[in-house]
């Protein structure tokens, strides 16, 4: 279980994935500016993957196993493999990637997305990087009503991984201290997606700097026309 794509890796490919239009007007399908905001104090993000899609679609789902490009995202930092997983996804209408970077506490990243109506939904996450396998993410956001809505999401556990709290298991940049990028199997798991509980202090993450209130990601969905 190497990390073969770490968050460095990642972060190069994110170019090629953002959607961006030139203008915010004189769309031909349903368009929304989507803003993510990081509420923690002292998390770094990952950029997050941005999805519509079909109502039926579930991103993840409580207390079952995370999908492949989930796991690989909520471990690796693995941006570029959920995305390709999603536009696998015969119920995706669109992904895209917001940020080009870390998100920092206190910071926020924005990517313009379309959809094939205004009825669709729209989910969302990204790596809580001091983490072994902690995420933020909404899911199944409904896109019609307001021209402005506003939703709250929670940090999550994969359950792909123990929560060692060392940095020897943690990617790259957590704090830019002594992580070697590579999962060690002695302490993979197969559990199931939770709600995470946040850091314990069990070995080099401190609680007063990594840990977190939820929710720890706002998410503001601005329709632009369509």
């Amino acid at each position: 279980m190497k990390r073969s794509t770490t968050i460095v890796v990642a972060l190069a490919m994110l170019m090629t994935l953002m959607v961006v239009p030139a203008s915010a007007s004189d769309y031909e399908e349903p368009t929304f500016r989507v803003t993510i905001t990081n509420l923690t104090d002292g998390q770094l993000m990952t950029p997050m993957v941005v999805a519509t899609h079909d109502r039926s679609f579930r991103l993840w789902r409580h207390r079952r196993a995370a999908s492949p490009g989930l796991a690989q995202l909520a471990e690796n930092g693995g941006v570029p493999v959920l995305v390709d997983e999603l536009n696998a996804n015969s119920l995706v209408n669109q992904v895209a990637v917001a940020g080009g970077g870390p998100i920092a506490p206190g910071g926020s990243a924005e990517v313009i997305i379309g959809s094939d109506s205004r009825g669709s939904r729209l989910s969302l996450a990204g790596m809580l990087i001091c983490t072994n396998d902690g995420f933020a993410s909404i899911r199944n956001a409904r896109l019609g009503g307001a021209d402005v809505r506003t939703f709250y999401g929670r940090a999550y556990d994969a359950g792909s991984e123990k929560n060692t709290e060392a940095y020897a298991d943690l990617v790259p940049p957590c704090d830019g201290l002594g992580q070697t990028g590579m999962s060690n199997p002695a302490i993979a798991e197969n559990g199931v997606v939770k709600v995470h509980h946040g850091i314990k202090g069990r070995a080099d993450l401190d609680p007063s700097v990594h840990d977190w209130d939820n929710p720890v990601i706002k998410v503001t969905v601005e329709y632009l026309g369509g």
